[in-house]
């Protein structure tokens, strides 16, 4: 494996972080949005936690790839980064981290509903739903700038 230069290092860590900061405050405004005059959301149902996070996790985790892949396209067409080859398909590795990030928190959500959790109060699902957004936005952002960088 060929070591990262100290800008690509750099690069991938300021492209990660501002991934998961801008989710980190996105995702629980939509949250806030959509739901502050709603009673407490259930885990399982059509309008439950399980829905919210799975549809989290796929738009969300798509679009991190496929900015961040034409972010790191745009970086070395200006020539400020030495890609091997430069990325085409983003939103495709974003969508199958996605996928897997959604398969997680349905396990998530059945081991909370198996331990008696049944609803979370909106501040509780905007705090929650900050941390996962912000979370999996820096490693798929991470993940997909690397996989053609290293």
């Amino acid at each position: 494996m060929v070591a990262r230069s100290p800008a690509m290092s750099g690069y991938i860590r300021n492209q990660a972080t501002s991934a998961g900061l801008v989710n980190l405050v996105v995702n629980p405004a939509i949250d806030w949005l959509t739901s502050r005059h709603k009673p407490p959301q259930p885990v399982w149902g059509l309008d439950g936690l399980v829905v919210n996070f799975v549809i989290t996790s796929l738009v969300l985790s798509t679009l991190v790839g496929a900015f961040a892949a034409w972010g790191l396209r745009r970086e070395a067409r200006a020539g400020r980064l030495s890609v091997p080859e430069a990325p085409q398909r983003g939103w495709l590795a974003g969508l199958a981290l996605g996928t897997g990030a959604a398969t997680v928190t349905v396990a998530a959500m059945w081991l909370l509903h198996s331990i008696g959790v049944t609803t979370l109060s909106l501040l509780s699902l905007m705090l929650f739903k900050a941390v996962y957004s912000g979370v999996l936005g820096f490693l798929v952002a991470h993940s997909v700038i690397a996989r053609w960088v290293s």
